[in-house]
């Protein structure tokens, strides 16, 4: 398996089995929620430039919102394949009217092409905001994608392959009840999910300290995980991957 950051939040490379694959590629501009009052944000450090994006066969788009499906970038990149959640489907169907969309969620929960399998893990929150899961494996090991954390249910199906790499945040970030209440769930979340997964790799996303103006971030109260807070957990000693940079990695 090779990891490779592009940005310093949640966009990512791939190389696992034989296939090669972006994840919520954003490269570019400002990401905004519903109004640039509500909540503007945009990266401090700047992303990977596009002509040093490694060669990829599809791009994956884990949640609907636009620091994941950032449509300026997908645009720009027009990818010929793309997985997303199934509630952004026709509107990626009409930014890229050329690609192949492949839609994911409770009714479609797995897909799979050239030995590599994507199976999608629908929001378990009751309320609020959604925040799904993806897991891709092939025939020795499995990577988990989690940015916003994951709380499984009672259905809980267990990946098919011994977790390779668990990337998720480490932060907590608690907004409002209104606006959506614990949108990451810090390392209480950060433990739980891995002691469902036991992956041999941890690495944090999402936890990016953007740019930001509007009223959500006025309102957001956010803790930072720090290495030590890490360290007086024996559970999570010698797993935690620091990658702070755009090279690859292999695993």
């Amino acid at each position: 398996m090779e990891v490779q950051r592009l940005n310093m939040d949640n966009s990512w490379f791939f190389h696992l089995g034989r296939l090669r694959f972006l994840v919520d590629p954003w490269l570019e501009g400002e990401e905004v929620d519903y109004f640039r009052w509500f909540n503007t944000q945009w990266h401090r450090t700047p992303p990977l430039p596009y002509d040093q994006i490694p060669d990829y066969d599809l791009v994956l788009i884990t949640q609907k919102y636009p620091d994941h499906f950032h449509q300026q970038t997908l645009a720009r990149l027009n990818p010929a394949r793309v997985i997303v959640p199934v509630s952004i489907e026709k509107k990626v169907k009409t930014l890229l009217p050329k690609a192949e969309v492949i839609a994911m969620g409770a009714r479609q929960r797995v897909f799979e092409t050239q030995g590599v399998r994507f199976t999608w893990y629908p929001s378990t929150r009751p309320l609020g905001p959604v925040f799904d899961a993806c897991c891709v494996s092939d025939a020795t090991e499995a990577l988990f994608l989690a940015p916003h954390g994951y709380q499984p249910n009672k259905r809980w199906l267990a990946p098919d392959q011994p977790v390779k790499l668990l990337i998720t945040t480490f932060n907590e970030l608690k907004l409002p009840f209104f606006l959506g209440g614990r949108i990451a769930p810090g390392i209480r979340g950060l433990m739980s999910l891995g002691a469902r997964l036991h992956p041999a790799y941890l690495v944090a996303t999402h936890d990016e300290d953007k740019h930001a103006k509007g009223l959500v971030m006025k309102l957001a109260a956010v803790q930072s995980t720090t290495k030590a807070d890490l360290e007086t957990y024996p559970s999570l000693q010698n797993r935690i991957l620091e990658i702070d940079h755009y090279r690859c990695v292999k695993l």
